[in-house]
């Protein structure tokens, strides 16, 4: 079998309808061997009656029905489609997403012996909202014409992929992305049996809507999935009404991204739960191709003293943030390093052998609360912008015994002046950790350099003192 096509599908079997149909007029196969996996994840309406009413136009198509339990789950009925399946080439497709009578020749044709290619489709109307946009342009589509259809149809507003910006800047190229996976929507992806099998699938534990795609995804490229997206190959996502789920759907993708965050606890995930893909890579781009040390003041070694001797001497566990100047981390007596530029980190594991370094911002850690004794941020603190500059002061705060700022009064980063770059003034930081019931206290001052530490507002401390004796009387 030389390709598998995967649809899993609950309810709305016109939707599938539609699909089988386009799918079942596929040209040039000549030798190419096709079957359809459809995973039916519990439906109430009649799905198996529009699969047997395909039968004879597929002959290879295979129906599984999964009864609806409590591990009921897109990833669950795509693993179940995979492991069902017997094709080098996996296409993975939603119910009510058409393709050209040419896509399966196409995409066997692009793939051919490769054990790591992953083919990401345009997907044309995902977004398409039926009551504002004119239905007629789809009107009469067939499998024959749909090719021609979807490049009228690329380019515009109402019904192209959101990815698009990104596809063309890349040249179809995803692997020339910082974070190639955020494009890896799993409606219309075609990919080499092989480097599936090795990313592990889809992981079964992400519920409701959301990131179990870009999960799967991540995972193809952790693995060394070569990621194309297919200029030549266009699908079409059928649009249909808007449902009612936005609010939850929101929320749930927001957890699900979350959830892959916890799963491996590095900075190209730690800030994802928080942008839109679309935003993301440009994010991680300006992130990888900083160099703080040009952008931060020249820190001098009476300040570097005083940090040593006030606050990092006997520490067991310390930790810099903002600093990534070789010379001053050889300097500086502390145990972790968090970097944020990914060739830097690479590149300093090697050369600072006696110390963690961290691949992390520190929004959304793993370490438990407390854990470093201290934690020193340097003037990088001024370029995070809100929200997540709130966010993650209070993480910073919650991992460490005692949280340091370093504050310049008097410089002012080229990123600020030139760059457009946040450059945070002590009443911002203020405002900032006021709102996470947070405040600092200058302890110490070096020249123009303020030494600040950060802790909770007295009315926080408080309240947390009270906090067993409350729990206390509400058990």
């Amino acid at each position: 079998m030389d390709i598998s096509i995967i649809i899993p599908v609950h309810n709305k079997p016109d939707q599938l309808e539609k699909t089988l149909y386009f799918i079942s007029e596929q040209k040039d196969l000549g030798g190419i061997g096709m079957e359809v996996v459809i995973v039916d994840d519990g439906s109430t309406e009649p799905v198996r009656d529009v699969v047997d009413s395909y039968r004879d136009k597929l002959p290879s198509l295979n129906y599984i029905f999964i009864p609806r339990d409590k591990h009921s789950c897109r990833s669950r009925a795509r693993n179940t489609g995979i492991a069902e399946s017997k094709g080098r080439i996996l296409v993975f497709l939603d119910s009510g997403i058409v393709i050209p009578d040419t896509m399966i020749h196409q995409s066997v044709g692009r793939i051919g012996n490769s054990t790591n290619m992953v083919l990401y489709h345009y997907i044309l109307g995902a977004f398409t909202d039926p009551d504002k946009e004119d239905m007629s342009v789809i009107e009469g589509i067939t499998p024959q014409n749909l090719a021609e259809t979807c490049e009228n149809l690329k380019f515009d507003p109402g019904w192209e992929d959101m990815r698009t910006a990104h596809f063309e800047l890349v040249g179809g190229d995803l692997n020339r992305m910082d974070v190639p996976w955020t494009m890896g929507w799993s409606g219309a992806v075609s990919a080499s049996r092989d480097i599936v099998l090795q990313s592990g699938g889809f992981d079964e534990s992400f519920k409701g809507w959301g990131a179990e795609d870009t999960d799967f995804s991540y995972h193809l490229h952790l693995h060394g999935a070569a990621m194309y997206a297919t200029e030549e190959i266009c699908v079409l996502h059928l649009p249909h009404a808007a449902d009612d789920k936005i609010d939850m759907k929101i929320k749930t993708s927001f957890m699900n991204r979350k959830k892959m965050h916890f799963k491996h606890y590095t900075f190209d995930t730690e800030l994802y739960p928080y942008s839109a893909d679309m935003h993301y890579d440009g994010m991680m781009s300006k992130f990888n191709r900083l160099v703080i040390k040009y952008f931060t003041p020249l820190y001098p070694a009476e300040l570097i003293g005083r940090l040593h001797d006030d606050y990092l001497a006997g520490a067991e566990r310390s930790a810099i943030v903002g600093a990534d100047s070789l010379a001053l981390l050889k300097e500086l007596d502390v145990s972790h390093i968090f970097l944020q530029n990914k060739h830097m980190y690479q590149d300093f594991k090697s050369k600072l052998i006696d110390k963690e370094v961290v691949y992390m911002l520190g929004a959304d850690t793993p370490y438990a609360s407390g854990y470093f004794d201290v934690l020193v941020v340097t003037d990088f603190y001024r370029m995070i912008s809100e929200p997540i500059a709130g966010i993650w002061l209070k993480e910073l705060q919650r991992i460490s015994k005692k949280l340091v700022f370093i504050h310049n009064e008097t410089y002012v980063s080229y990123l600020a002046t030139v760059a457009g770059w946040t450059w945070h003034s002590l009443d911002e930081l203020q405002q900032i950790l006021s709102q996470k019931q947070l405040e600092y206290k200058t302890s110490s001052r070096t020249g123009e350099f303020l030494v600040l530490d950060v802790r909770k507002t007295v009315s926080a401390r408080t309240t947390e003192n009270l906090e067993p004796v409350k729990q206390h009387v509400i058990n």
